[in-house]
């Protein structure tokens, strides 16, 4: 990372109309969240469905992890974003995390590409539950939650597990949006799977400059804009100040 590299980019955020962000799972590293997306730390959906056994070991894990998700509070990276918000930049922000701390930052315009954790459906009847009412149902002896509604024991949160298609609105929203954008940040996401690899080129097509931000090497990195390497929750204050001291000197 050079400092020709960032005031570039600065520049660029300076100069743009239209900001579409995609974060990912390194603002939840960062916050001390897992990736409750990974396909590693789900069972296969037609495992889930067919044993009470594998959705009790789920809602296991689920119980003792969930700590570290309710302890969580948006981190600088988060908070720089809604500020880029706040002075007009940002026109959207779709992200592949799931724990709800973009929310909970105060961004309004958010698209969740892996849908969240924070609820729970019935699989059945389609009843949706807060996720703290479910382990709450947890705590006091159950191993596998059941539905109030239809008694039906296989309730999930809306996250993809193995086996199952990524959510068909967000990726079509985030198709959309990045149609009409003049700069698109990929801050701390993985690139690494379709629909979300192919996003890049998409907004260069468009004509958008396409800058990466993130503390690992991507695929992508030779091809779009710019790559920043650092921490988001260092990097993204640092480019919302010296926009704002340009915002302030004009």
């Amino acid at each position: 990372m050079t400092k020709d590299v960032l005031e570039t980019v600065v520049n660029w955020i300076k100069d743009a109309n239209k900001i579409v962000v995609l974060t990912g799972v390194e603002l939840s590293a960062e916050s001390g969240v897992p990736d409750f997306s990974d396909p590693k730390f789900n069972p296969h959906i037609n495992d889930f469905r067919a044993s009470r056994d594998v959705r009790a070991q789920y809602w296991k894990k689920i119980k003792e992890i969930y700590p570290s998700l309710a302890n969580a509070q948006p981190n600088p990276a988060h908070e720089a974003l809604v500020g880029l918000e706040m002075i007009g930049k940002l026109d959207c922000l779709f992200t592949q995390t799931t724990d709800g701390l973009h929310h909970r930052a105060g961004q309004s315009t958010v698209i969740e590409l892996h849908s969240t954790m924070l609820w729970v459906t019935c699989t059945n009847c389609g009843k949706d539950y807060p996720i703290d009412r479910i382990l709450g149902v947890l705590e006091k002896g159950k191993d596998v939650p059941e539905c109030e509604e239809c008694g039906g024991d296989i309730l999930k949160p809306p996250i993809s597990f193995p086996g199952q298609p990524p959510p068909h609105w967000e990726v079509r929203e985030a198709w959309m949006m990045l149609h009409n954008c003049d700069l698109f940040l990929i801050i701390g996401a993985s690139l690494d799977t379709q629909p979300v690899s192919s996003l890049p080129t998409l907004a260069k097509e468009r004509g958008a400059k396409v800058v990466i931000i993130s503390e690992r090497e991507s695929q992508a990195d030779d091809y779009v804009d710019a790559v920043i390497y650092g921490k988001p929750s260092q990097v993204l204050p640092y480019l919302l100040k010296r926009v704002k001291e340009g915002i302030e000197v004009s």
